[in-house]
This record gives C-alpha cells, structure tokens and sequence, in this order.
C-alpha cells in the first residue's frame, strides 16, 4: 500500500509517544482531577455527539486547519502534493477530458480545486464550503469560483464530477443519507464521484455516536452511494490512517 511518511524523525517519535496507551494513562495520573472527571462522565460521554468546531478551528489555524493536526506545518505542502497525486491519478482514469463543470464539495481553503480545473481545458470548477473563513483564504483562480454555503439547497445546477475528500469523515451518518441524495441528483448522466474518506475494517454500530472524526469501513460508503456503482480504486497510509479512494459513475 501507498504510505505518505512524516519526514520530521523528531516528529515521528513524538507522534509515536502520544499515540502510547502508556503515555496517555501517564497523563492522566499526574492530573488526578481530570482522571476522576473522565471516570464520573464515562458513560455520559460515551452517548454524547462530539464534533468539530470548525470555526474557531479554522480561526486558530488557518488552511492548516483542513488536515490532520498531527501533521507538521511545514509538511503541509508535501503532504497536500502526495494526496493530490494519488486522487488525480485515480480520477483521471474515469475521465474524459470534455467535463465542464466540476464540484468540489468541501472545497476547505482550496487543497484540490485548482489542481481539478486542470483535468479540462473547457471546465468551471465550483468549490463550496460550509466555513466562511476558509472560502475567504482560499486561492484565487480564473476557472475556480468559490462559494460559501449554509445548506445543500446553496449548491444549484448539475456537475460533471464531483469531488469529496475527507469530509464525510466529519459528519453525522443521519446527514449523510441527505449528501448521498444531493450528490445523485447533482450529477449528470455518466457523471462522475470521487471520494476520499479514512477507513477502518470495523463492524459500524446500530447507531454511531461521532466523535469529531469517524473511520467508517469501504462497505459503508459503498453502500452509501450504491445508486452510482460505487466501487473501491486505491487506498493509501497516512499517519496512523488508511484512506480508501472510491469513483462511482452515474
């Protein structure tokens, strides 16, 4: 499998010391308080939806705030190029050159949306988000128009492709049923779907409880978005993650 590799040894091995169940029980001992806390709240926590502030995120880091915060800063752009590569390759096996319009649902403060307009000479690509202050900040292109949206009902019109990277990942799977009605209707015939979600091979629950980030299994999204024919095309290592790369063609 495909790995991207943080290049920062000293970050490696801190990064292997607070992934440690010994050094996070450590933590906890020398702060009795919170240990006692955490123990009182167990099972009110266990039931209790959590998720990302994606605002006051966004404030505090920037474009930063779009990837995993375990990666060093000054790693972004390598980071950013590998997955660009990964899911350009992928995609570019399903297309044909002549697509003219483009989403880029979830575009953050634009990681991919310039880099799709390049999959066609005669293509608009449309990148929406639900976080002003990344639409603000993101790059500004001639064939790139960024939008910023507070719900499905903000996104008019039929794409060619659309393309979602990490981002269903952060929401609820009532939600999700929603997004996988929206995504169907918003494609044209023989249009295309990438999508780019971390992955585990754990049984889902009856009912998930998110906690910020959900690692849902392959067969969740597949079914998810059976309507396209869905299908797994490539899979890559990232931190202690495996991201599956998904098209699906209406």
């Amino acid at each position: 499998m495909k790995e991207i590799k943080v290049k920062s040894k000293k970050r490696v091995i801190e990064l292997f010391i607070e992934n440690s169940i010994f050094f996070r029980l450590a933590k906890l001992l020398l702060k009795p308080k919170k240990l006692f806390k955490k123990i009182i709240n167990y099972k009110y926590n266990l039931s209790k939806i959590k998720k990302i502030d994606w605002k006051e995120r966004s404030k505090s880091l920037g474009k930063y705030s779009v990837i995993d915060s375990q990666t060093p800063k000054n790693e972004f752009n390598y980071v950013t190029k590998l997955q660009k590569k990964f899911l350009m390759d992928n995609l570019k096996n399903f297309t044909t050159g002549n697509e003219k319009k483009i989403l880029d649902f979830g575009c953050g403060a634009e990681r991919f949306s310039v880099e799709l307009e390049k999959l066609s000479k005669n293509c608009k690509v449309l990148g929406v988000d639900t976080e002003k202050n990344l639409i603000d900040i993101a790059k500004k292109s001639k064939k790139v128009r960024y939008l910023h949206v507070k719900s499905l009902k903000d996104i008019k019109g039929k794409f060619n492709i659309i393309f979602i990277a990490n981002v269903l990942g952060g929401i609820e799977t009532k939600t999700l049923s929603l997004i996988s009605h929206f995504i169907y209707r918003s494609l044209k015939n023989k249009g295309i779907l990438l999508l780019n979600e971390n992955t585990s091979g754990a049984i889902m629950p009856k009912k998930e409880i998110l906690k910020e980030w959900a690692s849902r299994n392959e067969e969740f999204y597949i079914k998810l978005f059976s309507k396209i024919n869905l299908k797994k095309v490539d899979s890559y290592r990232y931190l202690q993650n495996t991201c599956s790369i998904f098209v699906g063609k209406k």
